[in-house]
């Protein structure tokens, strides 16, 4: 297990950053102009953004996973052929 906690960690902070900041950057970006109509929808519609971001981390982090699995794959062959 001590070897996939590296990948694990990695693929928790991406999957968290995705779920969270995506939607959050989303809604700043909107709010720039508070009274813009944008805004408005944006916040009323926040808890299914950030819904849909939850599904968007979960997919993100298990592509970050795979991918730092491969990467730990890759190094620990490299280092055993040399």
């Amino acid at each position: 297990m001590s070897s996939r906690l590296p990948a694990v960690l990695g693929a928790l902070a991406v999957g968290a950053v995705v779920a969270v900041g995506v939607p959050l950057f989303e809604l700043w970006r909107a709010c720039r102009a508070p009274t813009s109509e944008a805004c408005v929808w944006g916040k009323a519609l926040l808890p299914v953004s950030l819904s849909v971001g939850v599904v968007l981390g979960l997919a993100a982090g298990a592509v970050a996973y795979a991918a730092g699995r491969a990467w730990q794959r890759h190094r620990a062959s490299r280092d055993n052929a040399g």
